[in-house]
């Protein structure tokens, strides 16, 4: 998105971090941390287009305050909207205050899904949380894109019978896409640059793949978006 010109904020809200050391180098003024409390500033920052407000070890300090954290980040970001056409926010795996924060900030949600035992056992739970955040906050709004397979190893007859297994249990609640587990996307990581930006053919396979995947989130924006206009 920040390739075709749009104006990026990056909120990695996992306290874990992995977000945050890929892309440091786009680190703006203000921490993830910062915005569960009341009248952030967030300052548009970097020739990228891409603002990033990093993870550090405070947050996990914000489940264990305030429930009122949970409108804050909502009420920060709708105060910056002007700087950015996009904010996109890493959410921590499990369920907590940032997770419900996020959920309700949110005008859409994606859900990655590794296809192991229990995570497709999780799923309905996962539905369950959606919706119930969307029905205690007023957030009937919100778009859930789907369950996107992530880390899919295709050659695991485990994994495609859990693949199987989801599409026939929750098909229309998977998003129409599949992120296949390739050495491209770990020499990514390391090296810190978009995998389409590598020459390795595995590097271009991922790259083709995920922009495919992106492409299809970006449209379905671009269609909520002119429709609601």
């Amino acid at each position: 998105m920040a390739e075709s010109g749009r104006r990026v904020l990056m909120i990695d809200a996992d306290a874990q971090g992995n977000a945050t050391d890929t892309l440091k180098r786009h680190v703006g003024e203000t921490s993830a941390a910062g915005l569960f409390h009341p009248a952030a500033r967030i300052v548009a920052s970097g020739d990228s287009g891409i603002t990033f407000a990093p993870a550090d070890s405070s947050l996990t300090d914000v489940d264990r305050g305030s429930a009122a954290a949970v409108m804050t980040l909502q009420q920060n970001l709708a105060a910056a909207a002007e700087l950015f056409d996009i904010c996109v926010i890493d959410t921590p795996p499990s369920l907590g205050l940032r997770s419900v924060a996020c959920l309700v900030a949110a005008s859409h949600v994606l859900a990655p899904i590794y296809l192991e035992d229990y995570s497709v056992k999780g799923v309905k739970g996962l539905l369950q949380t959606v919706i119930g955040v969307q029905q205690r906050y007023g957030r009937e709004g919100m778009t859930f894109l789907g369950l996107l397979p992530s880390n899919f190893n295709t050659k695991s007859p485990r994994q495609r019978t859990h693949l199987e297994q989801l599409l026939r249990e929750a098909g229309k609640y998977v998003f129409p896409g599949q992120i296949v587990a390739r050495d491209g996307y770990a020499e990514a990581v390391a090296e810190r640059v978009p995998v389409w930006s590598l020459k390795r053919r595995s590097a271009q396979e991922a790259g083709r793949e995920i922009r495919a995947v992106l492409g299809k989130i970006a449209e379905r924006l671009d269609e909520e978006m002119t429709d609601g206009a």
